[in-house]
């Protein structure tokens, strides 16, 4: 939208400055701006501009866009108003497309169909004041038809902007998706090899030692007994060792989700603040899959629906009120909830993908400030040790 905006305002810049100029050095038949004229008429071709450029810059924002579209309005009224001490100049006329390009990227298509239908109410007005009616709707309903192909791209662009987002949010859903599929099958991989190892070389090793400790308790020739003595020990040794290589890799069995969540940040196109506990991880699939789901929807929310600018996501660990394990998700941003927020299918999976299991999510809705979602999520194993954060971005 920064580049959609930007392009629209060297564009409105270029085209404001050829019809002023078309205005000052080509007049109409008729007699012209006079010297009384001329001074409102500049003040409204500058008015007009300032306004444009307020519109291009201003951030976009729910409560921004109800000033853009007063600034809009505004940019109409000069418009009109700049036209009609021109004695209704069909080329100045033209400015009403910069207005009408602007409206069909703030509003829906409908109302921006009604913005253009008024705007042209308005203009064959000015027309019949100084044209004849013939003159007036001939020119009048051409400008409507350049006004409803503006409207149409500047629709186009957005749409085209939104399924650029969507695309890449996909995209970086299938790539997290694709690489917890992978780490989920190594993880596999070592249970498998952990479960042989324990369950082969554990028994013949547990049965040789005590085979070899029945031994050592009978009376032995003297010559034989050290080495007996010897391959009990090597045996109690290598039982020892095997516990150890299983426990380690059940251990190692984990996902990286840290990492898929920080990649996941980076592909939105506004900066999301990561904080985690030291020691993070959380058991795969299921938990670091739901995890990972939720994170995603909380950054879409953010960007479709609230407008935010930044987004914080604060990771926690600790007991629950019964004593288990359990992963927390603090996620906030500085975007504005609807007045009437009615919760989505958005929220409506996450929570159900939560409680399914074991989880939970609250939300907190406040109209006008920032939504705040507080996820839940019980974890197995072993927990994360320290609590002290580690920030891997800014905090607000």
């Amino acid at each position: 939208m920064t580049e959609l905006r930007r392009g629209m305002g060297w564009t409105g810049i270029l085209l404001w400055t050829a019809l002023a100029a078309n205005s000052l050095l080509a007049p109409p038949s008729r007699e012209g701006l006079t010297p009384e004229e001329l001074l409102p008429w500049g003040a409204a071709m500058l008015g007009f501009l300032a306004a444009f450029l307020t519109v291009t810059v201003v951030q976009d924002r729910p409560r921004w866009r109800r000033r853009a579209l007063q600034l809009v309005a505004l940019e109409s009224v000069l418009a009109l108003q700049a036209n009609q001490l021109l004695d209704g100049n069909s080329v100045l006329a033209g400015l009403l497309l910069l207005t009408a390009a602007q409206v069909g990227i703030l509003v829906p298509v409908r109302w921006a169909l009604v913005w253009v239908g008024a705007q042209t109410v308005a203009l064959l007005s000015v027309f019949l004041s100084y044209w004849s009616v013939s003159d007036a709707w001939s020119y009048g309903t051409g400008y409507l038809c350049f006004q409803l192909f503006a409207v149409t791209t500047g629709q186009t662009a957005v749409r085209e902007i939104q399924a650029r987002q969507q695309l890449a949010a996909v995209v970086a859903e299938l790539r997290a998706t694709r690489a917890l599929l992978g780490q989920a099958s190594r993880q596999a991989e070592r249970l498998q090899i952990s479960r042989e190892l324990h369950d082969l070389m554990g028994h013949h090793l547990t049965a040789l030692g005590m085979n070899l400790q029945v031994a050592l308790h009978r009376d032995l020739p003297g010559a034989a007994r050290p080495p007996v003595e010897q391959a009990a020990e090597l045996a109690r040794m290598l039982l020892g060792d095997v516990r150890a290589a299983v426990r380690g890799m059940r251990e190692t069995a984990t996902c990286d989700v840290r990492a898929e969540i920080e990649a996941l940040s980076q592909t939105v196109s506004v900066p999301v603040h990561l904080t985690f506990p030291s020691g993070f991880s959380v058991p795969c699939p299921v938990q670091s899959q739901v995890l990972l789901r939720t994170v995603q929807e909380i950054l879409t929310n953010a960007l479709r629906h609230a407008g935010a600018r930044q987004v914080w996501l604060t990771f926690g660990g600790g007991p629950d009120s019964s004593g288990a394990r359990q992963l927390t998700l603090h996620a906030r941003d500085d975007g504005h909830v609807a007045r009437h927020f009615t919760p989505g299918c958005g929220l409506t999976g996450m929570r159900e993908r939560l409680e399914s299991v074991g989880g939970s999510l609250e939300v907190r809705v406040r109209p006008g400030e920032p939504l705040e979602l507080f996820a839940r999520l019980p974890l197995p194993g072993s927990s994360p040790h320290a609590t002290v954060p580690h920030a891997t971005g800014g905090a607000p």
